[in-house]
């Protein structure tokens, strides 16, 4: 679960970077991209759906689809995730920064009231230490 399909934006953009030596900037985004595979395996293995939305518009909804989300992952600065139960609640949002340090891609995360919050932080636990087990410069 550590690696991300090969096929995303990120290692299009993070082997870009690295060709014309822009290492911390591969590194970064990799980090970006890790951090936002686990979270939507995560999702998945709990048997929630995934949207994502651009700033605009929910350019996927309700997928279930790793390709497909992360392919619309990091195409703008930022990003919001909506994860939704199987029975279409939602359980919680998180909204996703690019372009920081990487390990503090997930900026901010909500759910639809505190004690929802409490077990949806409860749930990202796993992606929040894994995102901690980064290199912070």
């Amino acid at each position: 679960m550590d690696m991300y399909d090969p096929m995303t934006n990120f290692t299009t953009y993070a082997d870009r970077a690295r060709r014309e030596g822009h290492l911390d900037l591969a590194r970064r985004i990799e980090t970006e991209g890790r951090i936002c595979s686990r979270l939507v395996k995560q999702a998945h293995a709990a048997g929630y759906t995934v949207s994502v939305h651009d700033g605009e518009e929910w350019a996927v909804i309700c997928s279930t689809k790793y390709t497909e989300i992360m392919d619309e992952l990091f195409t703008t600065d930022t990003n919001t995730i909506r994860i939704r139960d199987k029975d279409n609640n939602k359980i919680g949002d998180v909204f996703l920064v690019y372009g920081n340090d990487g390990y503090d891609v997930m900026g901010d995360w909500s759910a639809p009231d505190a004690d929802k919050l409490e077990a949806f932080s409860a749930w990202l636990k796993p992606v929040t230490d894994y995102a901690d087990t980064f290199d912070r410069a």
